[in-house]
């Protein structure tokens, strides 16, 4: 074979001067070419171009490579297992220590020799910037989780100095967050009314609650730490942006009205399902408080009007997060200055001072009903964390480890466990707060949960005069930017299904309550991968005029299809699941092709070429079903063929003996190979319309195509 580069000048041919002339004259006229060259296409563009050209115009037809070995793919164990173990055991021993401490450790890429004062600083802002906003934010997460205001702060001490250490995300804050709180309101009550405990103001009823909340954290942080330790980071991926939007919208919408009880001064039995709290507040409408009505509506203004003044300039960003923090001075001024508590406004009431005490004699023994609460707040919690975290690490241009992030929240939800915490995960407000203030690492993180125990130690008395309806107020006005109402309008205009299954989400967490909208949320999610795995996309394929290009006839009503062909592409990998679809829907697509020729009088269908170029995977299910298809059309007297089958399918297709009862000469690198082999076949055996012309210089053109021989075959995966 010649030089496909051969007739070509080389670059530095194209630089040198055309006659003797001055070294000057050279070197201006060489920085000229060179101008060019930039401003415009190089010559040597313009020459491969045309000599794609003309070589593609040859058409010369090349084999499929196959390969008869039994060997398994390199990256795979099997009967060349020895192989596989030697070469891990190869990549074991060179992997440095250093690098398998940093894999383990993240936290060491951060806080190397790099890190400067400037990085300092940048964290102690940001640190200090989120514990202002937190440390009102968690009593108030807190008292939607049903438990006393201080474990919120209690959670905030120890979970941000652990989860940094181990975690793959430099910006995220993790803490209370409302979604996992509103999780441990709406699972724990119920076990509590098994266990026959029904007065949710008895020291008892607070002492089981509070032993049930830490064993939630430290069954989540478990159950994190296992998923991350078998690398199931991946399971995010089965639950779509829909449902999770459309879940988050409906217990914004509980979360909010839960707490309007603290608005109108009065208790409600807690639910997590909409009609029940609206019930209860309709019937207890008679008690309404004016005063933390309007403390409590007040509070909400503020902090809107905040947030929104946030967003107008980015010189007002500092507002929002210091925004809680504000309204919680202005509350407890006016209730020292006004005695407030002593008027009819519920307080905090009590905050201990000083550390929290260790909790790991709680742990046991563990409630069995637990089980269904903690998976929610699990697959809530780890949801809510990885999307935080990708996006932050898009914004900065790193990568994050899903299988990571799930140990350090394991790792953090297991050591607050063991000190007066209920579940944490990635909060939002405090992680959009982290960032915006400039945060660099982890360590701004450990600058927060330091400001919090200087609160737990000197300003508890300050903080216990915080009136209850503020600390609703901040939820509510945190929870609104949840209600998704911009996605769902466009779903709505881009793709109706998503908007379904938006709106089942929604309802299903908004009537049914937040644990049922969970499950019904996650099974729609399953039934959607099912089912588009089951039901795959396949295509008729046509050849677009003027080109060697086949493409979707539905796309392109213009592509050529030709009498005696039906050309399909497979989509997706082929296994047990979609064989038996995809074998129905070739009979569909030969059965419309022979009512078409039937109508036209034009024979019926001789070849079925099957595009495998998207399959990257086939299964034993599926191999056998390509060789009843296979044996059933060829009794019709319909040849199958195939084109493009990537490496992993060749093999298993040679392997099956199904190559060799296909016969080589009916594979193909791509589909015109295919068709034109096809439709030279039909004229050699009379196929061909007898009416239609035959075009010698057509019949003539290209050289004389010979069947493939088998080559050998590289043991690599495709890419």
């Amino acid at each position: 074979m010649s030089s496909t580069h051969s007739s070509q000048p080389s670059r530095d041919s194209l630089l040198l001067p055309s006659s003797s002339t001055a070294v000057e004259d050279h070197v201006e006229e060489e920085q000229a070419v060179k101008s060019l060259l930039l401003r415009h296409r190089s010559p040597l563009h313009r020459l491969e171009g045309a000599r794609i050209r003309t070589d593609t115009a040859a058409h010369v037809r090349h084999a499929v490579p196959v390969d008869d070995d039994d060997d398994d793919d390199d990256d795979e164990p099997g009967s060349c297992w020895w192989q596989w173990l030697q070469k891990r055991k190869s990549l074991a021993t060179k992997q440095a220590c250093k690098d398998y401490w940093k894999q383990i450790l993240p936290c060491q890429q951060c806080l190397n020799k790099d890190y400067s004062l400037v990085t300092l600083r940048k964290d102690v802002v940001a640190g200090v910037t989120v514990a202002v906003m937190s440390v009102p934010l968690s009593m108030s997460y807190a008292r939607l989780a049903g438990l006393p205001a201080y474990f919120g702060l209690y959670s905030m001490l120890l979970a941000p100095c652990i989860y940094p250490i181990f975690a793959s995300s430099r910006q995220l804050a993790v803490g209370p967050a409302a979604l996992v709180s509103l999780l441990v309101s709406a699972g724990l009550p119920p076990i509590l009314q098994e266990e026959g405990l029904l007065d949710v103001s008895s020291p008892e009823y607070l002492s089981r609650y509070t032993q049930l909340a830490i064993q939630c954290s430290f069954l989540v942080g478990l159950i994190n730490l296992g998923m991350g330790l078998l690398r199931l980071g991946f399971i995010t991926q089965f639950l779509s942006r829909a449902l999770i939007s459309g879940f988050c919208s409906g217990a914004a919408v509980i979360i909010a009205t839960s707490q309007v009880k603290y608005l109108f001064g009065y208790n409600i039995k807690s639910s997590s399902r909409f009609q029940d709290l609206i019930k209860g507040l309709v019937d207890g409408i008679s008690q309404w408080n004016w005063k933390t009505f309007l403390m409590g509506s007040l509070s909400i203004v503020i902090l809107l009007s905040l947030k929104r003044f946030s967003q107008i300039s980015p010189k007002l960003k500092w507002i929002r997060p210091v925004g809680p923090f504000l309204v919680s001075i202005l509350a407890i001024v006016l209730v020292f200055t006004l005695d407030l508590d002593e008027r009819g406004v519920p307080i905090v009431d009590t905050i201990p001072k000083g550390l929290p005490s260790v909790t790991v004699n709680l742990w046991t023994p563990l409630s069995m009903k637990l089980w269904l609460p903690v998976i929610s707040m699990v697959i809530v919690g780890f949801v809510q964390s990885i999307a935080i975290a990708k996006r932050l690490a898009y914004n900065h241009n790193y990568e994050i480890d899903s299988s990571q992030e799930l140990i350090a929240l394991g790792m953090a939800n297991l050591v607050g466990g063991a000190f007066q915490s209920y579940p944490v995960t990635g909060a939002l407000g405090q992680s959009a707060a982290n960032d915006d203030s400039g945060a660099q690492t982890g360590l701004a993180s450990v600058v927060t949960a330091a400001v919090v125990l200087l609160v737990l130690l000197f300003l508890t008395p300050v903080f216990e005069k915080m009136p209850l309806c503020v600390l609703a107020a901040i939820v509510i006005s945190f929870v609104l930017s949840m209600f998704d109402h911009t996605e769902a309008i466009y779903l709505f205009k881009v793709h109706r299904f998503d908007f379904l299954v938006w709106l089942v989400a929604f309802f299903g967490t908004l009537f049914l309550g937040v644990e049922f909208g969970l499950a019904i949320a996650v099974a729609a999610s399953l039934l959607i991968v099912i089912y588009e795995s089951v039901y795959p996309h396949t295509a008729v394929l046509g050849r677009l005029p003027g080109t060697s290009l086949y493409r979707n006839v539905k796309q392109y009503p213009n592509a050529e299809r030709y009498d005696g062909l039906v050309i399909i592409r497979l989509d997706v990998p082929l296994y047990f699941a979609n064989a038996q679809n995809i074998r129905d829907k070739v009979r569909k697509y030969k059965r419309a092709a022979e009512d078409e020729l039937a109508e036209l009088n034009a024979g019926g269908v001789k070849y079925i070429i099957l595009d495998l170029s998207p399959v990257s995977h086939i299964d034993t299910t599926a191999l056998h079903v390509l060789e009843d298809m296979y044996l059933t059309q060829k009794a019709l007297g319909v040849q199958i063929c195939f084109c493009n089958p990537g490496i992993a399918v060749m093999k298993r297709l040679v392997m099956s003996g199904i190559s060799d009862l296909v016969g080589r000469d009916h594979f193909f690198p791509a589909v015109l190979d295919a068709v034109l082999w096809c439709l030279d076949d039909m004229d050699q055996h009379g196929e061909a319309d007898p009416e239609l012309p035959v075009d010698d210089d057509l019949e003539n053109s290209g050289p004389e195509q010979e069947t493939p021989k088998d080559v050998e075959i590289s043991c690599e995966q495709d890419d």
